[in-house]
């Protein structure tokens, strides 16, 4: 423990923690202190009377990546196989150290035969103008559909991306409208906007039900919204169109030419989570991104209600927080004078350099080539499997794309249990379907995901967990209903 020194913070560890103590402070100065306090302990105080409250932070441990601190969710402890995490693993990252040795090595050349080194200085708002155009090109030959770089404004990644939407163009008491199930930590985000209000919409066939849509968007359209020049939606639909997190589908043409439609009818925005498009498994080109829909060629748009958000977290490597929106005119003005990118003077503005000198030199296309040929392996490796062994009265989707497989136990069968009885017997665990609903629904669902180990560890883990939910139905003597 410190030694208590007047008028200065002092510490000690107190069971993993560290108590701090604010310093006194007069009631009635510009700061009274740091916490609540009631009225009624205000005024038993005194206005003249110091008052002292303490608070805890936690200790930071030593932590290697993201998902060290919970054992549930460590990916590298080899004593479990978790298929949870969607994220690539070292076999994949390794590759890295070349590409971007290259890369570093290609743009430290290209800013000295400038001799200017504008790479080292504050950037444009919208982000460094020749990654933009880069990734226009990038993007533009992957998706087989036109990119241009003035719809692109960069990002520190897709989360990031979230959080801009959200506080520049959105109502600050605006509705979310959201999926039944869609990817958890998104949802996680909408709880720190509280003046928001997040509205489930159901889905039919692992897809949103657009019937179900229209109508929650009617019932909540006419109500009070606070709206100006630049908080121009009232709403937003947030999802993932193609490849979906977690039920790995797609949304077809014609229900994203609904959406658009619906989106420009009802002056919302439609923010599309599209990290997984180019991970793409069965043709040449992915599914058309719901952004393509919102062509500005037709008489009834507006300028923009589609946003697009990417990110080279699931490409390349998650480490570099680089990412991108891509929005129509109104949308990028707004967010070219907001204050985060405007007074930031771009985001990631070095590592942005990195990933145009990848793009330019053409190692992101091998690299992705490289990724999709793996992950093709290894979903096939666990539909396999699925087709295989799982049970008959459980059912999933075969995606065409992306990171995650979504299955269906029987309706009775809460599968939180089940993953915990599945982790401590067999060593096997994945992501309880309820995580990713706002009302804990889909208690009989899992996700899979292909991501982090190899094709071989994936197929004899979906083994284990295929014959683990027979036992487990045995062990918990429950009769499946086979007409599901």
């Amino acid at each position: 423990m410190a030694s208590k020194v007047a008028g200065k913070i002092c510490w000690k560890r107190v069971c993993g923690t560290r108590s701090f103590e604010i310093p006194r402070r007069k009631i009635g100065t510009s700061v009274a202190a740091s916490g609540a306090a009631s009225k009624t302990q205000l005024e038993s105080l005194g206005r003249d009377k110091p008052f002292r409250t303490t608070m805890s932070i936690e200790v930071d441990p030593y932590l290697r990546h993201l998902f060290d601190a919970d054992p549930a969710l460590n990916v590298y402890n080899s004593s479990i196989v978790n298929l949870s995490v969607g994220a690539p693993g070292p076999d994949l990252l390794k590759q890295c150290n070349t590409l971007l040795a290259t890369a570093t090595r290609h743009r430290l050349e290209e800013e000295e035969k400038e001799g200017k080194y504008y790479l080292f200085q504050y950037g444009i708002t919208s982000g460094l103008w020749e990654c933009r155009e880069e990734l226009a090109k990038f993007l533009t030959r992957r998706y087989g559909d036109p990119v241009a770089r003035e719809d692109l404004i960069l990002t520190c990644g897709a989360t990031h991306g979230l959080q801009l939407i959200l506080t520049s163009v959105m109502a600050p008491d605006g509705v979310i409208f959201v999926d039944e199930v869609t990817y958890m930590i998104a949802l996680d985000a909408f709880k720190q906007f509280p003046l928001k209000r997040v509205v489930s919409v159901p889905m039919k066939n692992d897809v949103v039900d657009l019937d179900e849509l229209e109508k929650l968007v009617q019932a909540e359209r006419h109500k009070s919204y606070t709206l100006n020049e630049n908080k121009i939606f009232w709403a937003m639909y947030y999802t993932v169109p193609t490849f979906h997190n977690p039920t790995g589908m797609t949304l077809t043409p014609d229900m994203c030419k609904r959406v658009v439609k619906m989106s420009r009818d009802n002056a919302f925005a439609v923010v599309c989570d599209d990290v997984y498009n180019l991970l793409h498994y069965n043709n040449e080109y992915p599914p058309h991104r719901l952004f393509n829909y919102d062509d500005s060629q037709d008489p009834d748009y507006t300028g923009g209600n589609i946003i697009s958000n990417g990110s080279f977290s699931k490409i390349l490597s998650p480490a570099l927080r680089v990412g991108w929106i891509e929005c129509g005119p109104r949308v990028v003005n707004i967010l070219k004078n907001s204050g985060i990118l405007k007074s930031g003077g771009a985001v990631n503005h070095y590592v942005s350099g990195l990933v145009a000198s990848l793009l330019h030199l053409k190692l992101e296309d091998r690299y992705l080539d490289s990724l999709i040929e793996t992950y093709k392996g290894r979903m096939k490796a666990l539909c396999d499997v699925l087709d295989e062994h799982l049970p008959n009265y459980c059912s999933y989707n075969h995606p065409e794309g992306g990171y995650f497989v979504w299955i269906k136990l029987p309706e009775d069968i809460d599968a939180l249990p089940f993953m915990e009885w599945c982790k401590q017997v067999y060593k096997v665990m994945a992501i309880p379907g309820a995580r990713f609903s706002n009302h804990g629904e889909s208690k009989n669902c899992i996700r899979i995901s292909i991501a982090f180990h190899s094709a071989e560890t994936i197929a004899k883990a979906a083994t284990i967990m295929c014959n683990a939910i027979t036992e487990y139905m045995r062990v918990k003597n429950v009769k499946p209903n086979l007409n599901m």
